[in-house]
């Protein structure tokens, strides 16, 4: 059994002795009161209120600069893709190029031509072989 004490404040006399039911009725109303309290006032009438005209700007303003950076990103990469295409044309030329360099190297390097430029310069070419001994003893 709990002992209760009894304030000397009658409303909160009234509060004890009230209906269970109605206790929770009290309640409920007085902790929507209290959660109500801690929103804003953005009624019209008071001078704290943001205004539709300016929210609608600040979206519009959002809106706007959103737009802004998009455009600047899609030229950014637009005019990127054109150095890639310049740089990709640049690189085939020079593979071509090197291509060519390779094929008259080649052809210089093969063994009628080389035969052809010796000649030109004065060489003969060897008729007889000739063998190099090491050993002193041996006579040509």
């Amino acid at each position: 059994m709990a002992i209760t004490q009894l304030s000397s404040d009658p409303s909160r006399n009234t509060f004890d002795r009230l209906a269970p039911k109605e206790k929770t009725v009290r309640v409920i109303a007085h902790s929507a009161r209290s959660v109500l309290k801690l929103v804003p006032d953005f009624s019209s009438d008071n001078p704290e209120a943001v205004s539709t005209r300016s929210f609608a700007g600040i979206v519009g303003a959002m809106f706007a600069i959103g737009l802004l950076a998009l455009l600047g990103i899609n030229i950014a990469l637009t005019s990127g893709a054109f150095e890639m295409e310049n740089l990709k044309l640049h690189l085939e030329s020079v593979t071509d190029q090197k291509e060519a360099l390779l094929n008259q190297v080649s052809r210089y390097s093969s063994p009628s031509q080389l035969a052809l430029h010796a000649q030109k310069i004065g060489m003969k070419p060897q008729t007889a072989i000739n063998f190099l001994s090491i050993d002193p003893e041996t006579k040509p």
